[in-house]
C-alpha cells in the first residue's frame, strides 16, 4: 500500500445478492495438503513448480501480523485457510519502536528494550502456525513509507539527506544487508528451523514498493536491486526473490506517470535480473488517480502479463484493491481483475487486505482503516475470491452465467436528470447474452441495454421518463442468456436534488489560536522548529507552517491535522487559502484526506505553479495565494478527521507557507 496507506473510499453492497461461480474449466482436480509443508516453491521459467506441479498463488496481505496479539494472528491465518489462500504477505521489518515492538531499535541493535515486545517473536509465531495450516508467507524487508520505519527511519539513523540516499549510502547499504542476514539467519523459537530452510517462508521481498524519484531512468533502484537479490540469493538459495514494487515502468515519452519513469522503477528491467524470481504489480487505480478503474487495471494486468511472458518469469498481482466507498461495484472488479489475472497466466493474485478479530474493539473486529478490509464473512466478495481461489490452485467448482451491474454502486448517491447504467456479463461455455433489461421504480416501461462494444459493457439511461424520481430510486435488471441460467439483480440508489448553495458549518480563521491544529506527518520533506505557529501579520491571523522541502522530488509533502472537526459528516465542501512565498519556484499539489484520516480527496485537481498564481500583500510581505476548494464526497458516518496536504512538486523551500480562512460547507438544495 502506499505511503499514507490512504486509498478513497464510499459505502455498500448489493441489496440483492446473487451466488454466481466462475465461467472456467479445469482438466485436473488437486490441491496442496493443507496440513504440511514440506517442499520449497521454485521457479522453473515463467512458472512456479512445487512438488512436480505448477503452483499458482491465491493470496492476500496482512500488515499487523508481526506485532497483533496471537489471537489476532491465528483469526487471520484460520481465516485465510477457510477462503482458500495459500500464500500471505506479511512485514518482516520494525524500524525503530512502533506499537510497543520492535526488530531493529537502532541500526544494528535487534535487542528489545524494557518494557517492549518483540516483533520478531510475533514474526516467529506466524511462520510456525502457517505452517500448521499449509500457508506459505512472502516477508517484506522494509518498506518504503514510514509506516514501521521503513526507508524514512534509515535515512533519519544515518542523517542521509533524502529518501534515495536509502539506495546509494554505503553505510544505510550496510545496516540493511546486516539486518537481512539477521532475519534470514534466524532461528525460529517454535520450530527450531534457521528461515533460510524453513520452506514456509516463500519468498523474501526486498521492500514494500521501493522508489526512487530522484532517478527517472530507474538506474538507481535496479542497482541496489541486482546488488540485494544477489546478497540474498548467497543467503536463502533455497526461497524466492522478489523486489516488492509496484510495477512501475521507465518508458521514455509515455504520457502516463505510471509508464514513464515518474518514480524511478524499472519494471521492464528489474524482472529480468537474474536473481529476482518473479515480477510483483500492485493496482490502485483511485490512489493514482487513474478514470475508469476497471478498465485501467485490466490493461495494466496484461500488460504485466505480456513483459513478464517476454522475460520468461513469473509474475504476481501482489495487492490490489477498490476501497469501499468508491463509485464503483467492488464485486464486480475484484471478478474482472481476478479473472483477467486467471486468463492471462498470472502465477497469483494476492488482495489487500483481510483482517479479522480483534477483541480490544467493541465490534470484535480489526477496524477497516484505508476501506479495503476483505473478512470471511460470507458475502459475495468473498465467494468471489474463493471460487478464484479454486481457479488458481486448479479445483473443480460449478460454473454459471453471471452479469453485474457495474454502474451505479448499490446504494450510493447520483445527481442529474439522466443516469447512466453499466451491466457487464460474465457468459458460460457456450451461452450468449439473449437480453438485458431493466424496470425503474416498477414503471410499466422495460428499458433496454445496448450491446456492448469492444469493452464488453452493457449500457443504458434512465430518466424522469422511465421512472426516475428524487429520492430513493429502485431499480431492477434482467439478464436473459441463450442457454442456462439467467441472472437477476437489484439496485437501490438515491437521485440528490440539485445544489442551489452552500452554508458554512464549521470555519477556521485563526483568530482565537491554533489549538486545533498539529503537524500530521511528512514525506520527503520535514518540518521545522516549531513545527506550527500563530502568525499575526497585521489584520491578518494564519496558521504558519515552517518546512523544509528539499526541492528535489516531484512529490514532498507535509501534513496539517485537526481531529476536531464538529459536523464534517454533514460537510460536502472544503475551501481554505494557502499562501507561498515569492522569492521560490516550482509546483504545488494540495489535496486533502477526511474521516477517519483515510479518505484521500482532490488529488491532483489542485495542481499549479507558484509563477500562476495571484500575489497578494499582507502586511506588506508579497505572498502568492492559492485558493482550493474540494469536494468532500459522501462522509455520513465518518468521524471528525481531516488533514490539509501540501505537496510540493520541485519545490525548493526552507521557510514557512500560511493556511486561512479554512471553511467546512454543506449544500443547500
Amino acid at each position: 500500500m502506499n505511503k499514507f496507506k490512504t486509498k478513497i473510499i464510499a459505502t455498500a453492497i448489493f441489496a440483492m445478492l446473487i451466488s454466481n461461480t466462475y465461467a472456467v474449466s479445469t482438466t485436473e482436480e488437486y490441491s496442496f495438503d493443507y496440513a504440511q509443508i514440506k517442499d520449497f516453491v521454485r521457479q522453473d521459467g515463467n512458472k512456479f513448480i512445487l512438488e512436480g506441479r505448477e503452483f499458482r498463488i491465491s493470496g492476500t496481505n496482512n500488515y499487523y501480523m508481526h506485532y497483533g496479539s496471537k489471537q489476532m494472528i491465528l483469526s487471520v491465518l484460520d481465516d485465510a485457510q477457510k477462503l482458500g489462500i495459500n500464500v500471505i504477505r506479511v512485514w518482516g521489518f520494525m524500524d525503530g519502536l512502533h506499537h510497543n515492538h520492535t526488530m531493529q531499535f537502532k541500526p544494528g541493535d535487534y535487542n528489545v528494550p524494557d518494557g517492549n515486545k518483540s516483533a520478531l517473536e510475533k514474526l516467529d509465531f506466524t511462520v510456525a502456525e502457517a505452517k500448521k495450516r499449509g500457508i506459505r508467507l512472502v516477508i517484506a524487508l522494509t518498506n518504503n513509507w514510514e509506516d514501521f520505519g521503513g526507508i524514512p527511519q534509515y535515512v533519519k539513523w544515518f542523517n542521509a539527506k533524502e529518501h534515495d540516499d536509502f539506495y546509494t549510502d554505503k553505510k544505510i547499504r550496510l545496516c540493511y544487508k546486516n539486518y537481512v542476514t539477521h532475519i534470514i539467519e534466524h532461528v525460529n523459537q517454535y520450530t527450531n528451523i534457521k528461515n533460510s530452510d524453513e520452506p514456509t517462508i516463500m519468498t523474501w521481498e526486498l521492500a514494500n514498493e521501493p522508489r526512487a524519484a530522484s532517478d527517472k531512468s530507474g538506474k538507481k533502484l535496479l542497482k541496489w536491486a541486482d546488488e540485494m537479490s544477489t546478497y540474498i540469493r548467497k543467503l536463502a538459495p533455497k526461497q524466492l526473490i522478489a523486489l516488492g514494487s509496484e510495477g512501475f515502468f521507465a518508458r521514455k515519452n509515455n504520457p502516463d506517470w505510471t509508464y514513464n519513469g515518474n518514480d524511478g522503477v524499472d519494471w521492464d528491467n528489474i524482472i529480468r535480473l537474474p536473481n529476482i524470481s518473479y515480477g510483483t504489480l500492485h493496482l490502485y487505480p483511485k490512489t493514482w488517480s487513474k478514470d475508469n478503474a476497471e478498465q485501467w487495471g485490466t490493461q495494466w494486468i496484461k500488460e504485466h502479463a505480456r513483459v513478464a511472458k517476454e522475460a520468461d518469469k513469473p509474475v504476481v498481482l501482489e495487492e490490489y484493491g477498490i476501497g469501499k466507498d468508491e463509485s464503483i461495484n467492488r464485486e464486480f472488479v475484484y471478478r474482472k481483475w481476478t479473472k483477467t489475472a486467471y486468463d492471462e497466466g498470472l502465477n497469483g493474485t494476492m488482495f489487500w487486505i483481510l483482517t479479522s478479530k480483534d477483541p480490544s474493539n467493541a465490534n470484535g473486529l480489526y477496524p477497516d482503516y484505508d476501506g479495503f478490509r476483505v473478512l470471511n464473512n460470507q458475502s459475495e466478495l468473498t465467494d468471489i475470491l474463493k471460487n478464484h481461489s479454486k481457479d488458481m490452485r486448479n479445483i473443480k467448482h460449478i460454473n454459471e452465467n453471471e452479469s453485474y451491474i457495474a454502474f451505479p454502486k448499490n446504494n450510493s448517491k447520483q445527481k442529474g436528470e439522466k443516469i447512466l447504467l453499466k451491466v457487464y456479463p460474465f457468459v458460460n461455455g457456450d451461452s450468449a447474452v439473449k437480453s438485458i433489461t431493466a424496470n425503474v421504480n416498477g414503471n410499466n416501461q422495460i428499458i433496454s441495454f445496448t450491446e456492448p462494444d469492444s469493452d464488453g459493457y452493457y449500457t443504458a439511461y434512465v430518466d424522469f421518463n422511465s421512472g426516475l424520481v428524487y429520492g430513493e430510486n429502485n431499480l431492477t435488471v434482467n439478464t436473459e442468456f441463450t442457454k442456462g441460467n439467467n441472472v437477476k439483480r437489484d439496485l437501490i440508489f438515491e437521485l440528490e436534488k440539485p445544489v442551489t448553495g452552500y452554508k458554512n458549518i464549521a470555519e477556521f480563521n485563526f483568530s482565537e489560536g491554533i489549538s486545533d491544529f498539529s503537524e500530521g506527518g511528512t514525506y520527503q520533506a520535514e518540518f521545522l522548529k516549531p513545527e506550527l505557529e500563530h502568525a499575526v501579520l497585521g489584520d491578518e491571523k494564519l496558521l504558519k507552517l515552517n518546512v523544509n522541502l528539499p526541492g528535489t522530488n516531484d512529490w514532498e509533502e507535509i501534513r496539517v491535522h485537526n481531529q476536531n472537526v464538529t459536523d464534517l459528516s454533514e460537510a460536502k465542501l472544503v475551501s481554505f487559502d494557502i499562501y507561498y512565498p515569492t522569492d521560490i519556484q516550482g509546483g504545488v499539489r494540495p489535496y486533502v484526506v477526511a474521516g477517519d484520516g483515510w479518505v484521500k480527496l482532490g488529488v491532483d485537481k489542485n495542481n499549479k505553479n507558484l509563477s500562476e498564481m495571484e500575489i497578494v500583500n499582507i502586511n506588506n510581505t508579497p505572498l502568492y495565494k492559492q485558493h482550493i476548494s474540494v469536494d468532500l464526497g459522501d462522509l455520513s458516518g465518518k468521524n471528525g478527521d481531516f488533514y490539509i496536504c501540501i505537496v510540493g512538486n520541485k519545490l525548493k523551500l526552507k521557510g514557512s507557507i500560511f493556511i486561512d480562512n479554512l471553511q467546512f460547507k454543506k449544500p443547500v438544495f
